[in-house]
């Protein structure tokens, strides 16, 4: 038994990436390219609109898209695992990680995308910002991006799971609805992260996205023999509710 990790990626970019010898490239490359292609034939009002966001962030981002290239064979670009800069990848902190469990990484942690589909954490991209959730209608054909990627991911997954994995979903449901866990027929379990207040547990979400990052390299730092181990998570206070959690949704509250 394996557990294998999926986090979202963030709107936040961190520009002072540190290079890495170690370096792969997107699966999706040409799927990207596709997408850019279209993206920034659009003027920055169009792009507003679409990402909803002010025309300033809108010109940085079609210039982005205007400065895009594939990565493949250029060895340029920034670490997946570095360049996103939100509060998950923050409480994973990848730079303080040994690098002994850099491959052990590669290996376990998938990072859905808006424009590259999934990433692996050591696959080299451009600053982009593109969420799953937009109502963008990718090559006038696909209804949404989720449509775009629902089947090219679930054969992704599907090709790159051994049957035994464990799937920990630690993204938000904007990106994780983009797959069909019943069509991947592993064992899929969904973490959600809770803090009790005013007499409930409620979910704070900066607080839940800092323990989907803890989480995450929890999983990669221990060893795990059993699917029930994951219970022991127990960092900044959080501890297992049983009584709150299903078979799939496991609650972890303080």
């Amino acid at each position: 038994m394996n557990y294998k990790v999926i986090i979202a990626p963030t709107k936040n970019i961190n520009s002072n990436s540190v290079y890495f010898p170690k370096h792969t490239y997107p699966f999706f490359d040409e799927e990207a390219a596709i997408l850019v292609e279209e993206l920034k034939a659009l003027n920055a009002e169009q792009l507003s609109k679409i990402m909803n966001i002010s025309e300033d962030m809108a010109f940085l981002n079609l210039k982005r898209f205007e400065n895009w290239k594939k990565i493949k064979g250029i060895n340029e670009g920034y670490h997946a695992i570095q360049m996103y800069a939100g509060e998950t990848f923050k409480a994973f902190d990848f730079m303080s990680l040994e690098s002994a469990l850099h491959d052990k990484l590669q290996g376990s942690l998938f990072i859905l995308s808006g424009l590259y589909g999934v990433l692996k954490p050591f696959d080299l991209i451009h600053p982009y910002r593109l969420e799953m959730g937009l109502k963008y209608k990718p090559l006038s054909r696909y209804r949404n991006l989720y449509q775009f990627w629902n089947d090219k991911l679930n054969v992704y997954f599907d090709q790159n799971l051994s049957k035994d994995d464990v799937l920990i979903n630690l993204a938000s449901q904007e990106y994780s609805k983009v797959l069909d866990f019943k069509k991947l027929n592993r064992r899929v379990i969904v973490p959600n992260f809770k803090e009790f207040k005013n007499g409930e547990y409620r979910m704070v979400m900066m607080y839940a996205k800092n323990a989907r990052g803890k989480m995450a390299r929890f999983v990669l730092e221990n060893e795990m023999k059993g699917v029930e181990d994951l219970k022991f998570f127990d960092l900044d206070g959080y501890s297992f509710n049983e009584n709150l959690s299903s078979e799939n949704e496991w609650i972890f509250v303080r």
